[in-house]
């Protein structure tokens, strides 16, 4: 009876997790990371190899999950402070339409939202070989907002993507030096993009004096998959080995405007799609034991963005279709980790990573000004009884300073936009909190 109880809500608490899913972006292109606080106290060096030793392995290698011993929950939560504070800005119409400057707000500030991103984990032992498992992430987010009234309106004002990650996982450990694992993703999107348009360059008026924000709201649910492999070639040492697939999003949604009451009609709410595929990931991770204390580990982490070349929203009436170039490129993830069992209780961590851009700087844009990535991370996980154990973790991530250089000659998709120059000055700060409960 006491552990149907348990189960139920622990069940509850994973669903939780997913439905308080994350709302910033704060790793390379619109990855999130954050899905385990044990791991971040290393940079996520060797989760791909079970590094981090608890059930919150499985988002990184669904292999991993047969290391827990007997049944097992895990709940996260990662309060994160992005900061990507606007430092210059210019604005300027196309040298065709005149090349005035674009009046606006020139200090939008920090468009990075804070937020507290949360993870759920359950794993089921059937047997010592056989585990069954659900977890419950956000695996890809962003919002970016710099105000309806800033310089840059043109090119985007608010991007909001949210992702409901949930993955039924199952494992085996065929032989006594190898497991298997594979499971399901069943993911929601939902995204909306709100951006401003110079509708007086189409009715031959003064530019700037007729604006029109629009807003694009969009949803859908995709499936991909989840596999890996774990060998401990000798007691202490293991490799990990794993691949998340990509994920087809066909967006659906309204396309609604801001207008003056004498537009309206023209200008009336209309459906909207959107394609959006995740990127497939491939990671390697080792872990080994250079005592009965000390540890070491790391992971490679290869993510395929190269096929993101556009976002294009296509619309009812052909002639609010929209395109934004991307033509980002395949990144890597390099980490280093090591652990340190200070007592029989206390397992101290820390970690560096290189978090590699996906964007090339002449298709940078404002909704994601992102640049190259450098992890330092400390954590420490504290055995409270045999049952329940705490993990707590800090990262400070220095982002390069970024900037965005789009330029417009009336052609092309940034064709009415104008030109935009900004300067940003970025970084991250990380703080997370684990809970592991065996039973």
């Amino acid at each position: 009876m006491i552990r149907n109880s348990l189960r139920t809500h622990l069940f509850a608490a994973v669903a939780l997790a997913a439905l308080a899913a994350p709302v910033t972006a704060h790793a390379a292109g619109y990855a999130l990371k954050e899905q385990s606080v044990s791991g971040q106290g290393t940079s996520f060096a060797g989760v791909t190899a079970g590094g981090n030793g608890d059930a919150s392995a499985m988002f990184f290698n669904p292999a991993a999950m047969g290391m827990v011993q007997g049944n097992q929950f895990v709940q996260t939560f990662t309060g994160v402070l992005p900061y990507s504070k606007v430092e210059s800005v210019t604005a300027t119409r196309a040298t065709r339409a005149g090349g005035s400057r674009i009046a606006g707000n020139t200090e939008p500030g920090d468009a990075a939202n804070d937020a507290i991103v949360p993870a759920g984990y359950f794993v089921y032992s059937i047997s010592n070989d056989l585990k069954v498992g659900l977890s419950a992430n956000g695996p890809w987010g962003l919002v970016t907002d710099y105000g309806a009234g800033w310089v840059g309106r043109y090119h985007g004002i608010r991007s909001d993507l949210r992702t409901y990650n949930f993955t039924p996982t199952v494992s085996y450990r065929v032989l006594p030096q190898l497991t298997v694992g594979a499971g399901l993703q069943i993911q929601y999107a939902k995204a909306k993009l709100s951006q401003a348009s110079d509708f007086a360059l189409r009715r031959g008026l003064t530019p700037g004096s007729l604006d029109i924000t629009s807003d694009m709201v969009g949803n859908d649910w995709g499936f991909g998959a989840t596999a890996g492999i774990l060998y401990e070639p000798m007691k202490g040492t293991r490799l990990g080995l794993s691949y998340r697939s990509s994920v087809k999003h066909t967006l659906k949604g309204t396309l609604s405007f801001d207008a003056p009451a004498a537009l309206r009609g023209a200008l009336p709410n209309q459906g909207i799609s959107a394609d959006v595929t995740t990127p497939d990931i491939v990671s390697f991770g080792a872990y080994h034991e250079i005592s009965d204390r000390w540890a070491v580990m790391a992971d490679v982490q290869w993510t395929n963005w190269s096929k993101f070349k556009e976002l294009r929203v296509s619309a009812a009436n052909p002639a609010f279709n929209a395109v934004t170039e991307e033509n980002w490129k395949d990144s890597w993830f390099y980490s280093l980790g090591t652990s340190y069992k200070a007592t029989d209780a206390l397992t101290l961590r820390a970690g560096i990573a290189y978090d590699q851009t996906p964007i090339p700087n002449e298709f940078r844009t404002p909704r994601i000004p992102d640049e190259d990535r450098l992890w330092v991370s400390v954590g420490a996980g504290y055995k409270v009884t045999e049952w329940l154990q705490i993990d707590a973790a800090y990262s400070h991530i220095f982002v390069k300073n970024s900037s965005v250089n789009l330029r417009d000659d009336l052609t092309g998709p940034n064709a009415g936009r104008g030109n935009l120059t900004v300067n940003y000055k970025n970084h991250v700060d990380l703080i997370g909190l684990q809970a592991r409960v065996a039973f």
